[in-house]
């Protein structure tokens, strides 16, 4: 057993309240103590408390006051957004001081593993540091989230008003993984595997190995709706990256189209055979906003 009872999280958003959910049911049956969620404000963390969260204001720039906050915790998870990855550093720095036996990078989505490009190298790099510092680490690839991304309209997908862009012919093979089941294998691993396991480890996650093209006719057979799809040649596709480096969206059509996948079949939630996660039509069709 890993031991690890109390966690820290950063990040309550898109995937961090997930997280933080998963940790809180484990927190009722007694298999975990504290579950702290750092904040930059005192307000809006009612909803937090009652379900029987620490949120914890902290202040990013203040090394005492991220010390001093994880003071008794043995995880951080950190599920902070491009926007706010450079805290990472100093959020480290501040869980090496405070004696945090584990960090969680937020690298959830494809591999950085050796990246260096953009956002990937960003990540990679941050995780890199925190091995230079003497902090144990654990990533989880995860692919992207079975049930958010289809109604995500900057990516081409807008599911809710049915009109879906596509990259490429659609016919690529990706690993999905919705944020219910990340959040669970990540706390089932956190909770249950021992430290020599968890430390300087990367899981990799798979709710489903399919095609944007399975995916969506999947989701129209389920629900009887039709879907209004356009397909964006991938030479199209590969000059607006050329054009624009920073373009994501782009880039994870290219991605989609290509190999999406997170490694070999047989390398997929090796560490928990019993996952049973989530098909991608069932995760789009039980996605909340």
């Amino acid at each position: 057993m890993s031991g690890y009872k109390n966690f820290a999280v950063a990040g309550a958003g898109t995937l961090g309240i997930y997280i933080i959910d998963e940790l809180l049911k484990e927190k009722a049956t007694g298999k975990v103590e504290k579950v702290v969620v750092l904040t930059r404000s005192a307000a809006g963390n009612d909803a937090l408390t009652a379900k029987g969260a620490v949120p914890i204001v902290v202040d990013y720039d203040s090394p005492s006051s991220l010390q001093s906050a994880l003071q008794g915790i043995d995880a951080v998870i950190s599920t902070l957004g491009g926007a706010a990855l450079a805290v990472q550093e100093p959020l480290g720095d501040a869980a090496k001081a405070a004696g945090v036996k584990l960090f969680v990078p937020s690298e959830y989505g494809g591999d950085t593993t050796g990246r260096t490009e953009g956002l990937f190298g960003i990540k990679n790099a941050q995780r890199l540091r925190l091995g230079q510092i003497g902090l144990p680490w654990a990533i989880f690839v995860t692919g992207p989230f079975a049930d958010w991304i289809w109604y995500q309209s900057y990516f081409g997908y807008d599911l809710a008003n049915g009109k879906i862009e596509v990259g490429g012919a659609g016919n690529g093979v990706t690993s999905w993984t919705s944020r219910t089941d990340i959040a669970r294998y990540l706390v089932y691993a956190l909770t249950s595997l021992s430290e020599s396991t968890l430390h300087n480890h990367v899981f990799k996650i798979e709710g489903e190995r399919t095609t944007v093209n399975a995916a969506l006719k999947g989701y129209e057979a389920r629900t009887g709706k039709k879907l209004d799809i356009t397909y964006v040649p991938i030479e199209e596709v590969q000059e607006r990256l050329r054009k624009d480096p920073t373009d994501f969206k782009s880039f994870l059509a290219l991605v989609f189209e290509t190999d999406g996948t997170n490694g070999p079949k047989e390398e997929m939630n090796v560490e928990w055979p019993e996952f049973n996660p989530q098909t991608v039509v069932e995760a789009m069709v039980t996605y909340k906003p």
